[in-house]
């Protein structure tokens, strides 16, 4: 039988504890509402590729653009996420 290597934190067969990670993607956050800025901007200064974009439908009727709630982009083969950072907490 072939065995497989562990990934992704995923435990061995072994019951070993060592928990190990072989990739991680990083995060941007911009100031709202400017990530899809930010990603025109990657996609026209360094030809990076837009795998997906996920926006929030929940937006105010006077807020004309929905936030982006994360957009994949992969530049040479290395992916990253660009976001709105939005504070949803209430203020009092």
């Amino acid at each position: 039988m072939a065995s497989e290597t562990p990934q992704n934190g995923a435990a061995s067969e072994t019951g070993s504890p060592v928990v190990s990670f072989v990739a991680f993607k990083p995060q941007l956050f911009v100031e709202a509402p400017k990530a899809n800025d930010a990603v025109l901007f990657y996609k026209n200064a360094f030809a990076a590729e837009e795998v997906s974009r996920a926006l929030n439908p929940k937006r105010k009727a006077d807020q004309e653009l929905p936030l982006v709630l994360s957009a994949e982009l992969k530049i040479a083969g290395a992916s990253f996420l660009v976001a709105d950072a939005v504070d949803d907490s209430v203020k009092p």
